[in-house]
């Protein structure tokens, strides 16, 4: 049995055209064979997909951006009034100076964050070194009431003796 070279259709022996699509039969041809998947042999495991570089999306509500404005001139005056009053004996306004100073220094980005970390240094020691000098006067000088008369007791015979009148 033939069949059609065109639609696959069989064909009667000795009949010059088909009778499905009308082409005339040419030579005889085997019958058209179910499709087959081919057969491929993987070198190895087939390659991840290449994806596009991840975009991050803002997924957040939008909140005011804020420009990054340009630096002031000069050092932060905070930091330098800070790191001077840090050598005198005012225990927390050279602190407070200097500490407003660094705060400034970061968020203007001016100059004078050396002068503020100083400063800041300085005044701790001393505040230390100060609570340090108190807490060695309060020990040594507790004891100085052992050798202090006891005129500080209340005594009817020493009370009265002072004012003159006798017992």
């Amino acid at each position: 049995m033939t069949f059609c070279p065109n639609c696959g259709a069989p064909l009667e022996p000795g009949a010059p055209a088909c009778p499905r699509c009308g082409k005339t039969a040419g030579a005889a041809s085997p019958p058209p064979q179910p499709y087959q998947m081919p057969r491929q042999i993987y070198p190895g495991p087939p390659a991840s997909p290449v994806y596009p570089p991840y975009q991050q999306q803002n997924v957040w509500p939008a909140y005011p951006v804020y420009q990054q404005r340009p630096a002031p001139a000069g050092t932060n005056t905070f930091a330098i009034l800070g790191f001077i009053l840090a050598f005198l004996p005012l225990p927390f306004a050279g602190l407070v100076l200097c500490i407003l100073g660094l705060i400034q220094c970061g968020q203007t980005a001016q100059k004078g964050r050396g002068f503020a970390i100083a400063g800041i240094i300085v005044r701790v020691v001393g505040i230390v070194l100060l609570v340090a000098g108190i807490a060695a006067a309060v020990w040594y000088f507790a004891d100085i009431g052992y050798y202090l008369p006891d005129y500080w007791e209340w005594d009817e015979g020493f009370a009265f003796a002072m004012l003159g009148m006798a017992m």
